[in-house]
């Protein structure tokens, strides 16, 4: 077998990568379009070396393959061909609106820009930042009522857990601690609690039986809304199999249903927490999972943070709440016209766009923004394409509108 035939006998061994979305997809691997799209087109010259979830031109579920571009070659276009293909095209945009970046691939319009995956990337990553920023504010208010509507026990569970059984079959906890404190952080309870049968091994020998347990839980959340943080569910799911059932109370309000906005933020206190800290992956953009407080009383401390918090964090109305305001228009499609920026302070550039659009000289649907200026520090920038000849295809400073 000739060097040749063994490489490509290894290359078909070896199992296609599959992705499920896009920005997973290593840098170095395009699909054919990807290639044909390109400034200057390749075409495949190996196998395929993943796939990546997508859809058809009739929007059906379908994998895309993927090739390794180093394994590609040019496609038969001479540099001449090129030029004049590109001199035809009028819709195909490979600038970026924001960076400059010359892209290899077309740039798909996004809100009323032409992007590049970084600046899109960056974009997004503003926008959760100043959604986080709303959702503090939202959280500062419900955590003030929280404290301030009486009885409160804050509670902090841990579970002792017991060691499965040979088979690997999840065996009941043997113990748990609970911790609560009230809504000024005094201690209401602390007490460990035996989940399991006087026969069990491996339970805490300091650990109160279950009956006893259960007079305590009851005894200390009678007449007080509960914010709890860990599996107190399973504690007391544990204690009625056990032959003691236990009130634990109510559940306060504003922890029993999902947000409502297009991101879809959880509404426990977990997710609250998370959403107080505010802390994005720098990798991602996700919101990260904050270290746990470990005791009811941080807990506590916690949530006077929160109900003390100020309004920092970036300027700018997000994506998600203009959607709620019925503001979805400023969020639209730009097809044509000159575009405007606008940079200042918050506010001033929807300010700006108000009065442009009162005298008709803004296309539907072309605003976009504010979005923190990279060059002005504290200021934001508004993009909008006008009609008309007035302020169009210009960079505008705008001072007291938005003050």
């Amino acid at each position: 077998m000739t060097e040749q035939q063994l490489t490509q006998e290894q290359d078909r061994s070896v199992e296609p990568v599959r992705f499920a979305r896009w920005n997973q997809v290593p840098w170095a691997w395009a699909s054919k379009t990807q290639m044909a799209r390109a400034d200057l087109p390749r075409e495949p010259g190996g196998p395929v070396r993943g796939y990546v979830a997508g859809r058809d031109f009739r929007e059906r579920e379908t994998e895309i393959a993927l090739y390794d571009v180093a394994e590609s070659k040019p496609t038969r276009a001479s540099g001449a061909q090129l030029a004049s293909a590109d001199a035809r095209r009028t819709a195909t945009v490979r600038v970026c609106t924001d960076c400059g970046a010359n892209c290899q691939l077309p740039l798909q319009e996004r809100q009323g820009r032409h992007l590049c995956p970084m600046c899109w990337r960056i974009a997004t990553v503003v926008d959760c930042q100043i959604e986080l920023r709303e959702r503090r504010a939202e959280n500062a208010a419900w955590a003030r009522g929280l404290l301030e509507a009486g009885a409160l026990a804050i509670v902090w569970v841990d579970l002792l857990e017991a060691e499965p059984t040979p088979s690997g079959r999840k065996r009941p906890p043997l113990a748990a601690r609970v911790h609560a404190v009230d809504e000024r952080g005094r201690r209401i309870l602390d007490v460990l609690i035996r989940l399991a049968g006087p026969r069990t091994q491996g339970a805490p020998e300091e650990a109160v039986a279950p009956e006893a347990g259960a007079a305590k839980l009851t005894r200390a959340f009678a007449g007080r809304r509960r914010v709890v943080w860990g599996p107190l569910r399973t504690v007391r799911e544990r204690l009625g199999e056990l032959g003691h059932p236990v009130d634990l109370g109510t559940l306060a309000p504003g922890l029993s249903t999902g947000w409502s906005r297009e991101r879809r933020w959880q509404d426990d206190v977990v997710s609250r927490y998370a959403q107080w800290r505010s802390e994005l992956n720098p990798a991602t953009g996700e919101l990260r999972t904050p270290w746990p407080p470990g005791t009811a009383d941080r807990l506590w401390l916690c949530l006077t943070r929160m109900a003390n918090g100020t309004d920092a964090g970036r300027p700018g109305v997000s994506y998600g709440a203009r959607r709620e305001a019925g503001q979805q228009p400023l969020y639209g499609s730009v097809s044509s016209g000159e575009v405007t920026v606008a940079t200042g302070p918050a506010g001033a550039g929807d300010r700006l766009a108000e009065l442009l659009a009162a005298q008709g000289v803004l296309q539907p649907l072309s605003v976009v923004g504010p979005v923190p200026s990279r060059e002005v520090p504290g200021a934001c920038v508004t993009y909008m394409v006008g009609d008309g000849d007035v302020l169009v295809g210009q960079a505008v400073t705008v001072g007291g509108l938005g003050r």
